[in-house]
C-alpha cells in the first residue's frame, strides 16, 4: 500500500504543473549530486563552437542571475538524412543527464556520421540546474507543460521541433529507481528498442527490472507505450493541460525514448555512461537507417 507520503509526492509530480513559486529543492528524494557547475559547463559548451554551431535560444533568470539554454547542433544539421534532437536538463536536479553532454558531443565527432544531425538543448532548465532543481525560477514542472507552453523553457523545446524537424528525440532524465531504463513511446519500433538495451548492456550499464512506480519491466529497461498508458495521458492533457514531450513527440509522429538512470547512485561514471551510451548508439542505428 502506498504511504501518504507517497500520494503526496505523486501528486506532486503528476497532477500539478506549477509545484511552487520558486524552483524548489527536494531534498527527501535521495539525488546524490554530480557537482554541476553552471558557469563552467557553460563555457565547456560554448568551447564547442569551433566544430559545432553553438547558439544561445534563451535566458532565463532567477534573483538577478541571468543563464542561457543552448543549443549544439552539427554543422551537417540541414543537410542529414536523418536528424537526432537531444533534449538535456529538463529537470536540473537529474545531472547526470547535463554533465554527460560533452561526451556525447566528443563520441559524434569522433564516429563522423555524415548521414545524422544532431542538436542538443542544454540544459533545457537552467535555474533548475543551477540550483538542484527539478523545477524552473517559476517553480514549473517544464516537463508538463507542453499543452499551454506557459514557461519559456518549452517554448524553446517546441521552436527547436519546428526548426530541426526531427526522426528522433532522446529526452535524458533520472528517478529514483536502482538501476537504469527509458521509456518509449508508440513509434519506437521493438526491434531497435532491443538493440539499445542490448548496447546499454555491453557499455556496462545494469537494466532495471521495474520501473519507479514499481511496475515490472518485460523485456528488463524497457517501459513501452501501450494503449493503455496512451489512453491515460490523453486524459491527463484534456483534464489537467499536461503533457511531457515523450507525448508531445508522438503526437507529431516522432520516436522519441525517455532515458532514466538511478540519481540515487554514487557512481558518477555509471550515470554518465548510460546516456553517451544510449546517444551513440543511436546515432550509430540511424546511420544505418538513413
Amino acid at each position: 500500500m502506498p504511504t501518504l507520503n507517497d500520494l503526496r509526492v505523486f501528486a506532486q509530480y503528476h497532477l500539478v504543473r506549477r509545484v511552487h513559486d520558486h524552483p524548489a529543492r527536494d531534498a527527501d528524494l535521495g539525488v546524490v549530486s554530480l557537482g554541476y557547475d553552471p558557469n563552467a559547463f557553460e563555457a565547456q559548451i560554448r568551447s564547442y563552437g569551433d566544430r559545432f554551431e553553438v547558439r544561445e535560444q534563451a535566458r532565463v533568470s532567477y534573483r538577478g542571475e541571468s543563464r542561457p539554454i543552448l543549443s549544439v547542433s552539427s554543422r551537417n544539421l540541414g543537410t542529414a538524412r536523418r536528424r537526432l534532437l537531444v533534449l538535456s536538463g529538463v529537470h536540473g536536479n537529474e545531472q547526470a543527464g547535463i554533465v554527460c553532454v560533452p561526451e556525447i558531443l566528443e563520441r559524434y565527432l569522433a564516429g563522423r556520421f555524415p548521414e545524422v544531425g544532431i542538436r542538443v538543448l542544454t540544459p533545457v532548465n537552467p535555474i533548475g540546474a543551477a540550483e538542484l532543481s527539478r523545477f524552473n525560477a517559476e517553480g514549473y514542472d517544464i516537463n508538463r507543460d507542453f499543452v499551454r507552453f506557459l514557461t519559456d523553457e518549452a517554448r524553446v523545446v517546441r521552436r527547436a521541433y519546428d526548426e530541426v524537424v526531427p526522426h528522433f528525440v532522446v529526452s535524458l532524465h533520472e528517478g529514483p529507481q536502482d538501476a537504469t531504463f527509458m521509456f518509449a513511446n508508440e513509434h519506437v519500433p521493438a526491434e531497435l528498442a532491443d538493440r539499445l538495451l542490448a548496447a546499454l548492456e555491453a557499455g556496462g550499464t545494469e537494466l532495471a527490472t521495474t520501473d519507479y512506480f514499481g511496475t515490472k519491466l518485460v523485456p528488463r529497461g524497457l517501459s513501452p507505450s501501450t494503449r493503455a498508458t496512451r489512453a491515460l495521458l490523453a486524459v491527463w492533457a484534456k483534464t489537467l493541460g499536461m503533457m511531457a514531450t515523450t507525448t508531445f513527440s508522438g503526437l507529431r509522429g516522432i520516436a522519441e525514448l525517455t532515458l532514466e538512470s538511478s540519481w540515487r547512485s554514487n557512481d558518477h561514471a555509471a550515470r554518465v555512461r548510460a546516456h553517451v551510451d544510449l546517444c551513440v548508439a543511436l546515432v550509430g542505428e540511424l546511420a544505418a537507417s538513413a
